[in-house]
């Protein structure tokens, strides 16, 4: 097959449920919400999140974040209470070793709630039953409560990647944690 035909089929996946995951109705702060595999539709609202909490351009486009919730080889995982998707966590599962957050989003309005710790559970969670060994992400150097909240579920700085960021040339972090 021609690598690049093989990558392309890649990156669509298959019909087949590689990830799967259940349903949960879960209640923050008195709130009630219910943590599910995304959905394709679900892309317009990741979208909407990410408007509230980046400047324009958004860093991912609509393209990629319907590419990436289709991913044969990736979780997302979508967040949502009576108006619609508020949070969503995405999470790499391609190396049997190392998963990799690729994203994790809170709307601007639903911050400091326990959200991100939440998402970020249930990815530790997943990934320990799965027997995966380390978990990864890259996170901009200027997000400083992100930061902290990887912080405090243990990821360390492996290294700096300069000027990582498209969007604004900011450096990354590459954080990485035992599970």
């Amino acid at each position: 097959m021609f690598p690049m035909l093989k990558k392309f089929k890649n990156i669509l996946g298959s019909k087949t449920e590689k990830f799967d995951f259940d349903k949960q109705l879960v209640t923050i702060d008195g709130q009630e919400y219910t943590l599910r595999k995304a959905v394709r539709q679900d892309a317009i609202e990741y979208m909407r999140i990410q408007e509230t909490i980046y400047p324009i351009p958004v860093p991912w486009p609509i393209d990629i974040v319907k590419m990436e919730i289709g991913n044969k080889n990736a979780l997302y995982l979508s967040l949502e209470n009576k108006k619609g998707v508020v949070a969503f966590i995405g999470i790499s599962l391609s190396d049997k070793v190392e998963s990799h957050i690729t994203n994790l989003a809170v709307h601007s309005e639903f911050q400091k709630l326990g959200i991100g710790h939440l998402l970020l559970n249930q990815a530790f969670h997943y990934c320990r039953k799965r027997n995966f060994k380390k978990m990864s992400l890259e996170v901009d150097v200027t997000n400083d409560s992100a930061i902290a909240l990887y912080k405090a579920f243990g990821f360390k700085v492996k290294t700096v990647h300069k000027r990582y960021y498209f969007r604004n040339h900011h450096d990354a972090l590459e954080m990485m944690v035992d599970l």
